[in-house]
């Protein structure tokens, strides 16, 4: 019993000196796995504040302040920076030739992408010591909360594009591979709550720029009331993919509310879209985006533009549509209850929207061309107006039973700070032909228009008794190469309470002529 207990004893003395050592060496060659694994990863020098073993068995480890500089460059913000890492070992794996953590969590992460090209040089990887080599090491699953990923633009004018990952998860993370990762972020603007999951890398360490990605997201309660000028809560699913600093996007959005503030009304909005982005300056590419609401559908392209410096980020956009509705449109700008009127529009037009203070509608510029067929007016007064008129133009004024009848309606748009001018604006009805230039206020909605009319009857025959007498003596003034008769006329007043008239002063001129 007494060499038993002695055995024992030294037992216990070999244990407390293995132990021993093993607290002294593990440190040491932890911070060897740590440099050479993240060396070998990221092609980076690495600098590491503290670093100890926690728990012997299993193995756990706690570094502090660790700074990845990119290709040793000092002259630019680090690639990586961690706070503080805690991880895990799997015992059985420090015997294998890959060693595994199962755990690994990071707190105080930021990373930062550099522009392609602007390494400064190839990286020189460091001389392997002589001895015992750390195997490479696989992660069983990496997490992070509230951390930071900026990728820098390729201007030194130009915005970083930033995004704050509230929670990171990755899964099965080994050299050379992609690794499985979920994450949950809030977008800025609009500000809304993103999460995504997919695949990520394999990390490439020489232009960060270039690792792959691809995931699906769900982009959920975006406040577009940021945007001065419209509101709404934007909701959308998709999927990107390509690598960092270009990544194509495919999704469906859905506004449920959408409303310009110039309008009363909102309006339910779909869009699907195909774009690109690019993260190294910001800008968006709209591929091929169609816009449906009501009974309307509205093809886009164009692009979101982000300049250098201080110039505000810019939406520059072609539209255009066949056999919209008219009274989908003018829902989107009208003030009142209801619209004026209804029928099928074609459309081409361009805009450029810059952000920055203001309503949408002053900075909103607007270009192109329409055309509205089969307009038929909503207030009955007006449509009974407008039939009875186009039977006075062909010369029926007679007639007693007046059928509605509709019009086409074309022309040139420019709209510009809340202001709408239309050029060569056309009104056609049987009968008759109406030639406007002029203006409409969105916001006061007042009108200012002059140009001419064209009758397809003479002025005589476009009344009866006393009136058409008296007014053959002005036939002759007025009668154009068809055989009817033309006058200058104005549109004024207000979309609700419109006024028409004669211009006077041009039919003046005409006459004297």
């Amino acid at each position: 019993m007494k060499y038993f207990g002695i055995a024992l004893v030294a037992i216990g003395l070999v244990a407390t000196v293995a132990l021993a050592l093993a607290a002294r060496t593990f440190p040491k060659i932890a911070r060897r796995a740590v440099i050479g694994e993240l060396e070998e990863r990221f092609h980076s020098t690495i600098e590491i504040g503290e670093i100890r073993i926690t728990h012997l068995f299993p193995p756990r480890i706690l570094v502090r302040d660790i700074t990845l500089r990119y290709h040793g460059r000092s002259d630019i913000p680090p690639l990586m920076v961690i706070e503080r890492l805690t991880g895990s070992a799997d015992v059985r794996s420090l015997w294998s030739r890959n060693w595994r953590l199962t755990t690994l969590h990071l707190d105080g992460l930021s990373i930062r992408i550099l522009p392609r090209g602007d390494s400064g040089g190839s990286y020189i990887a460091l001389q392997k010591r002589p001895g015992f080599q750390i195997p490479p090491i696989e992660f069983d699953e990496i997490t992070s909360n509230d951390a930071l990923l900026e990728i820098l633009p390729s201007l030194k004018q130009g915005k970083p594009h930033t995004f704050r990952i509230h929670h990171l998860l990755l899964r099965s993370v080994a050299r050379g591979q992609p690794a499985y990762f979920h994450a949950e972020l809030t977008n800025p603007v609009p500000a809304g709550e993103i999460e995504s999951e997919g695949t990520f890398g394999p990390w490439d360490p020489d232009e960060p720029g270039l690792t792959p990605v691809a995931a699906n997201f769900i982009f959920a309660n975006a406040d577009l009331g940021q945007f001065r000028g419209i509101s709404g809560t934007l909701s959308s699913t998709g999927h990107y993919g390509g690598v960092l600093e270009r990544l194509g996007v495919q999704g469906t959005a859905s506004v449920p509310d959408f409303k310009l503030s110039i309008a009363r009304m909102p309006v339910p909005l779909r869009v699907d879209y195909v774009a690109a982005v690019d993260g190294m300056n910001g800008n968006t590419y709209l591929r091929n985006v169609t816009a449906h609401f009501q009974q309307t559908t509205v093809a886009l392209t164009g692009e979101i533009i982000d300049p250098p410096g201080p110039l505000p980020r810019k939406i520059v956009l072609s539209a255009s549509a066949r056999d919209a509705r008219a009274e989908d449109l003018l829902r989107l700008v009208t003030q009142g209850k209801d619209v004026p009127l209804k029928g099928a529009v074609t459309l081409e037009t361009r805009l450029e929207l810059p952000s920055g203070p203001g309503e949408l509608m002053h900075r909103l510029l607007l270009w192109g061309r329409f055309e509205i067929s089969h307009a038929v007016f909503e207030n009955p007064e007006t449509r009974a107006e407008i039939a009875k008129f186009s039977s006075r133009a062909q010369g029926k004024p007679y007639a007693r039973q007046i059928a509605p009848v509709s019009a086409t309606i074309r022309g040139n748009l420019v709209l510009k700070k809340a202001n709408a001018d239309l050029s060569n604006l056309e009104f056609r009805l049987p009968g008759a032909s109406l030639f406007l230039n002029g203006s409409y206020g969105l916001e006061s909605e007042s009108l200012d228009f002059h140009g001419r009319l064209r009758l397809a009857a003479k002025l005589s025959q476009t009344t009866t008794g006393v009136k058409s007498f008296l007014l053959q003596a002005f036939n002759p003034l007025f009668k154009d190469a068809g055989g009817g008769s033309t006058l200058a006329v104005k549109v004024t007043g207000t979309r609700a309470h419109p006024a028409f008239g004669l211009d006077f002063r041009k039919s003046a001129l005409r006459i004297r002529d």
